[in-house]
């Protein structure tokens, strides 16, 4: 049985990706060499979550770590906040964290020949309302794809965490999306 927390949309999957591209990539052969980068999660025919699409530093820890073991875990994290029991009317109610979370496994083999599509997607994705192009850059473009390369991760197990108020009495879950006004978790409290 799949938890309430744990039952989101493919599209509410793709809305949180695109919102929220910054990811801890942690690779399984140290934790410790856990890098923040943008990926872009790419969807099947039907809409389902299929990859991740990225870029990673090409000289540093984390590269090599994918080198020598291409599993890795993504972590995403979206808007959160602590919801005090002042915001409930609900007798002995007790404080709690509501938050969105992605958890995203597979394999990260770097690949030169996606670098250029890697940044070029994240560029598009992230100035889609100004219009800026890489072709901006000018010559420097070249230069710049030196120091990173691409790779695209097929999502082996997505595991999705929003927890939102789904535990709550329909009182106390009004109360904490009022709460939250102007605050960019209450979207996310349907």
């Amino acid at each position: 049985m799949t938890h309430p927390f744990e039952t989101v949309s493919d599209t509410d999957l793709a809305r949180f990706v695109a919102e929220n591209p910054v990811a801890w990539i942690v690779p399984a052969a140290d934790p410790a060499d856990a890098f923040l980068m943008p990926l872009l999660l790419e969807t099947d025919a039907g809409g389902a979550p299929a990859s991740l699409l990225g870029h990673l530093p090409r000289h540093g820890p984390l590269t090599e770590r994918m080198k020598e073991n291409p599993a890795a875990t993504c972590l995403f994290l979206g808007p959160h906040s602590y919801i005090p029991p002042g915001w409930i009317s609900k007798p002995g109610w007790a404080p709690t964290w509501n938050f969105v979370s992605l958890k995203a496994s597979g394999r990260i083999v770097p690949d030169d020949r996606l670098t250029d599509e890697a940044i070029r997607a994240l560029v598009a994705h992230m100035e889609s309302a100004s219009g800026w192009n890489v072709e901006q850059v000018g010559a420097r473009y070249e230069t710049l794809l030196r120091g990173v390369i691409g790779f695209r991760m097929r999502i082996d197990r997505l595991t999705p965490r929003f927890k939102t108020g789904q535990d709550e009495t329909e009182t106390s879950r009004a109360e904490i999306h009022a709460a939250l006004q102007g605050h960019a978790l209450q979207s996310w409290m349907r």
